[in-house]
């Protein structure tokens, strides 16, 4: 199938005339559609899945050599050698040799009755061999055995599925969605056996006899082993050229072998690591190497893991990082499982099981990285739904975008249209997305940017992280130490300094010192929401308010000597204290949000965010009382 996709892109081009090009193929058909084999058990005949014919190849300048294998390549005279002795020059080789079937060494592995699943011919052995047959074991629960035992079913076997691993499909799956598919083949006549593995197979009279390691056994008259796949990479590895340690031809993003005339692509290569056993990277691969043998620049720089099947009828779906770290919500019915996974609140990957009518919708959500707003996180997990429009378009204009300045959908689609083209344009007209940063990817959304605008560091978070640290530091400095002591002697420097918290003079400065300075604080708080104060950048501000309130804590220890006191001034200690503390933290947290993500760092920063506000409240009440008792008493 990937041969047959690159000679399509080659023959596109525009200098294609000038290549001169011969594919040899070891199956006796022209490139077929191997996704949909099971297809062929409804319609055996080679029509039925095929992509092109040897007429097609020939219109296109192509020479199409079907069923002649090519056994060695000869790098240093740039010539291949076919199974019939025949020798071919070449300027440039690509190996699209896909791959082979995985069949494990298990006692008996070659008895007759035993197939592997994976081409044509492997399809006509079956559909012979099943003439009269009531019953089949297919060995592996992966995408491959799923499919096999789909085409059992299509000839009227009774089928069950043996997988080693606790789920079905455990490289793309979780156990819940496994379990969830396993009560969904069932109820279509497949039994799944997870959890076990085939130890030794028999013959009998009656067909053969699988013995697994749990010490169970069980008598069919087919088994399939559908354990996986491997590179194709022998031609490879018998001409000299780069693998990996566990196979597969080593490529560039050239696509390029370790020979620079020769190129690999599909099953066989493996690019940066990866071995992609699906067909999309292959003709993302045979799509960019068309490009690049007709003097393009285009790249292959890797592909998603995402996958959207039916098998047995049933849709199989994950997108995006589907495997990876970050807020995982859940909706599961009897038949359904249906998962996102979110970081920062925006879409990054989800795993389907069951037909959902917006399973589009959520590839799409996840493509773009959508926002998703803490009530329809809520409205997913109860109902299982996304919300009703596909695109931030379906937004009312009084939406709020930015909650931390208060703009809407409305102000901002205004600004776009007065000549607002980037998310940086809106933060500079609105102040949008210039606070925390959590909305930036609806903004780049509203504007059309590349998702890469959603990955927001604010500027100055060294310098708030400086700050919150020494904030944080002193407060706990603070509660550490004890009052400090009265004086000896009024002959030591130390009863020159004590006056700072005896002196009514001294005290009044360091306590209106202490109040001015919390008002600042509380001036700069309100940065995010007047366009007035929204020079410089979020981070410095941060750091400023930071610094300010170590700088309260020490007018706070010149004005009391590290005495909380009793009473109200036990209470106005404790509260201010705390208030810079929880400030600290919260600052910190914001700090360190490159480092640290996920629900658990989201719910901190809320938590720490929200104490600092609640100490807030009561201060000012507290502050004005002491300052009455002061004057008045």
């Amino acid at each position: 199938m990937v041969s047959h996709r690159f000679c399509e892109e080659l023959s596109k081009k525009a200098n294609a005339q000038d290549l001169e090009v011969t594919i040899f193929g070891e199956e006796p058909h022209p490139a077929y559609d191997r996704v949909h084999l099971t297809d062929y058990f409804k319609r055996p005949s080679p029509e039925t899945l095929s992509l092109g014919s040897v007429v097609l190849y020939s219109k296109r300048g192509y020479t199409l050599s079907c069923g002649n294998r090519i056994v060695s390549i000869d790098r240093l005279k740039k010539r291949v050698t076919d199974s019939q002795g025949e020798t071919y020059p070449y300027d440039k080789l690509v190996l699209a040799t896909g791959s082979y079937p995985f069949v494990p060494p298990i006692e008996g592995n070659s008895s007759p009755g035993v197939f592997v699943y994976r081409t044509l011919a492997d399809a006509d052995s079956i559909i012979r061999h099943c003439r009269g047959k009531s019953s089949a074991v297919v060995l592996g629960g992966g995408l491959l055995g799923l499919e096999a035992a789909n085409a059992l079913k299509e000839l009227g076997l009774n089928a069950s599925v043996v997988e080693f691993a606790n789920g079905l499909m455990p490289r793309q799956l979780n156990q819940d969605a496994s379990r969830v598919l396993e009560e969904q083949i069932r109820d279509l006549g497949v039994t799944p056996l997870v959890g076990k593995a085939a130890e030794k197979i028999e013959t009998s009279a009656d067909g053969l006899i699988v013995s697994f390691n749990d010490g169970s056994k069980l008598l069919t008259d087919i088994l399939i082993v559908a354990t996986g796949v491997r590179p194709a990479d022998r031609l490879a590895r018998e001409a000299d050229l780069s693998l990996g340690a566990r196979g597969g031809i080593i490529v560039n993003d050239q696509l390029q072998t370790s020979d620079p005339s020769i190129y690999a692509i599909g099953e066989c290569a493996l690019h940066r690591g990866q071995i992609y056993g699906f067909v999309a990277p292959g003709f993302q691969m045979a799509e960019a190497l068309a490009d690049q043998l007709c003097g393009g620049q285009t790249n292959y720089e890797g592909s998603d893991l995402s996958c959207r099947l039916k098998l047995l009828g049933i849709e199989v779906s994950t997108f995006g990082d589907y495997l990876g770290e970050g807020r995982t919500l859940i909706h599961r019915s009897p038949k359904t499982y249906r998962m996102i996974v979110l970081k920062r609140d925006c879409y990054v990957g989800g795993t389907v099981v069951g037909d959902w009518d917006q399973t589009h919708q959520l590839q799409l959500a996840i493509k773009e990285a959508r926002f998703m707003t803490p009530s329809e996180q809520a409205a997913f997990e109860k109902d299982g739904n996304l919300p009703a429009g596909d695109a931030l378009s379906d937004w009312p204009s009084n939406a709020i975008i930015c909650n931390c300045t208060q703009t809407t959908k409305g102000a901002l689609s205004a600004c776009i249209s007065s000549g607002c083209k980037t998310v940086a344009d809106l933060g500079q007209r609105t102040g949008a997305g210039n606070v925390c940063g959590s909305c930036r990817p609806l903004l780049a959304q509203l504007c059309g940017e590349s998702g890469e605008e959603a990955a927001y560091r604010p500027k100055g978070r060294k310098a708030l992280w400086i700050a919150a640290a020494l904030a944080l530091a002193t407060c706990i400095a603070f509660l550490s130490l004890s009052a400090f002591p009265e004086p000896q002697s009024v002959q030591t420097r130390y009863f020159q300094l004590s006056k700072l918290w005896h002196d009514s003079l001294y005290k009044q400065i360091s306590g209106f010192t202490m109040a001015g300075l919390s008002l600042v604080a509380l001036l700069l708080s309100a940065r995010k929401r007047l366009p007035t104060f929204r020079f410089a950048n979020y981070g410095s501000w941060r750091a400023l308010h930071g610094i300010i309130g170590s700088l309260c804590l020490l007018a706070l220890v010149a004005h009391t000597g590290l005495d909380f006191g009793k009473n109200l001034n036990l209470w106005l200690m404790s509260c201010f204290v705390g208030l810079n503390l929880v400030g600290a933290l919260a600052g910190l947290s914001i700090a360190m949000e490159d480092r640290f993500s996920g629900p658990w760092a989201r719910r901190i920063r809320s938590l720490v965010t929200k104490a600092h506000i609640l100490f807030f409240w009561p201060y000012p009440v507290l502050l004005g009382f002491h300052i009455y008792k002061a004057y008045a008493y």
